[in-house]
This record gives C-alpha cells, structure tokens and sequence, in this order.
C-alpha cells in the first residue's frame, strides 16, 4: 500500500516499528533496529548487520532463527550511526 508521509525523517522509525509489529514473533523493537524474538543456539556468535533504510530497512528481513540475530537501520539511504550502536 502506498502512504504519504509528512515528515521523511520519521520515515525509517516508522517503517521499523510496523515491521516489528506485524512480525512479533519474530522480532523485538529496539532503538534503530531489531533484535530476534528467540534465544539463540548456545556457542552461536551474534551477528548484527545493517545498513540505509532506502525505500524500507530490509536487513530487518535477516533476523531470523538460524540467520542474523539483529539488524540495526540508519536513515533514508544513509547508513546506520555509530552512535546508534
């Protein structure tokens, strides 16, 4: 569906917490991201990824069991801060 929105720099937080809301058995909100909803396997290494939300934060569709165990999201074509690490 397509929406206008009125200020694009709510646009990625925005994004994030519909993906995270439509997927919450899956994912939990975090600030600029999401982590995965389950434990991980034990002796796993956590992986994070991320990147620019462009036309929506895709990496968010990696956190998964046996994939990513979080994705953190910057802005519109922007990478994430290092400060919201």
């Amino acid at each position: 569906m397509t929406s206008v929105l009125d200020r694009p720099e709510d646009f990625a937080a925005s994004a994030l917490s519909g993906f995270c809301a439509a997927h919450a058995d899956r994912v939990l909100a975090v600030p600029h991201g999401a982590i995965r909803a389950g434990a991980g396997a034990v002796g796993k290494v956590a992986l994070v990824i991320g990147g620019g939300s462009g036309h929506y934060p895709a990496f968010l569709g990696y956190v998964g069991t046996g994939m990513a165990d979080a994705a953190v999201a910057g802005d519109v074509f922007a990478s994430p801060s290092t400060s919201a690490v």
